[in-house]
């Protein structure tokens, strides 16, 4: 006779990630940030400007009704936050600058940045559908500072520098002259730009300071052999540079982990509670003018390696150079709104 046995119920245990959720102190009052929220997606949520001390929400005026058939961007360069309303029936996508709660049409265009020393905003945009693409330069008014000219579509400029205007082909950085619009210097991948100098990644991953026009440069031991290097952040008095490295997990999200080089004793500190689990289309980061470190974005609250949608937060963090904890603020959003950190 076979034997029998009472099954048992076996509940598997979540599988953990490597590394767990932040953790903190809570970001008190007066600290001052304001985000730009929107929706993840066309005829979504309408842009608003969010008060981190207060959580009200204030809209955005100024701009075109929600379609679907058309998507709204959002992109902070320095202290300018811009609005990019564009979609599959329009080939020129309509630029807006945003001033205090009203989003004020700047030009067409594919992209704008502002010139490194205020003078203007340099547009990028393809005119002429399946032709080439342009870059000009105008000044806030709309008067035109620079006539277009004619550019490789695929390594159009996205920033400028003291040093020209910063694109990207492949895995080099190209800088173009601003008087002439034309290549100057190639360079391993300009990770980010100070007034002196630049932080290059070299094919190698080795990173390293580079006085441009000269061959005179600093090697910078990389802090963590451990993710890629995105664009880093510099401090507005060009000491500290915020690099971030992203390494995937086995889930659905990446693991952040930030560090801040001292172009002056060329050491790096490690946020606290990092390397942390993140999505990564979320994630935002700029220092604001009293010299702290903001980053924000869907962070995961558990330490589980597939997490449910209900495991992420939408959250903001500050950090101050020499602080060894961070401060962390749950926002009253959905983790898949996007964010815009807006400095004053």
């Amino acid at each position: 006779m076979r034997p029998t046995a009472a099954a048992a119920q076996v509940t598997a245990s979540p599988i953990q990630s490597r590394y767990g959720p932040f953790s903190g102190q809570p970001l008190g009052p007066g600290n001052g940030i304001r985000l730009l929220v929107s929706g993840n997606g066309p005829a979504s949520m309408a842009p608003a400007i969010l008060d981190v001390d207060t959580g009200a929400s204030t809209p955005v005026s100024g701009l075109p009704d929600l379609d679907p058939r058309v998507t709204l961007s959002t992109f902070v360069h320095g202290r300018h936050t811009l609005i990019v309303v564009s979609g599959p029936a329009v080939n020129q996508g309509r630029l807006y600058l945003l001033k205090g709660y009203e989003a004020r049409k700047l030009a067409t265009g594919w992209n704008a940045f502002p010139a490194f020393d205020d003078s203007g905003f340099w547009i990028t945009d393809q005119p002429v559908y399946d032709g080439p693409c342009a870059i000009r330069k105008q000044a806030e008014d709309g008067k035109i500072l620079r006539r277009p000219r004619w550019s490789y579509c695929g390594a159009l400029p996205f920033d400028d520098t003291p040093y020209g205007l910063h694109a990207r082909h492949r895995d080099e950085s190209i800088l173009l002259a601003h008087a002439s619009l034309r290549k100057t210097t190639r360079y391993p991948r300009i990770v980010a730009a100070t007034s002196q100098e630049v932080l290059v990644e070299r094919p190698g991953k080795n990173l390293a300071l580079v006085i441009p026009g000269t061959e005179k440069e600093r090697p910078i031991a990389r802090p963590t052999a451990a993710g890629e290097v995105k664009d880093g952040e510099v401090s507005p008095d060009g000491r500290y540079i915020a690099v971030p490295f992203l390494a995937p997990t086995s889930g659905p999200h990446e693991y952040l982990d930030v560090w801040v080089l001292d172009t002056e004793t060329l050491e790096w500190a490690h946020l606290p509670s990092m390397p942390v689990p993140i999505d990564v289309k979320t994630r935002r980061m700029r220092w604001t003018p009293d010299g702290r470190l903001v980053f924000a974005g869907a962070f995961v609250t558990t330490a589980d390696a597939y997490p449910q949608e209900s495991d992420y937060a939408s959250m903001i963090v500050a950090w101050t150079p020499g602080d060894g904890t961070l401060s962390i603020r749950k926002l009253p959003v959905d983790w898949q709104t996007n964010l815009s950190i807006i400095i004053p």
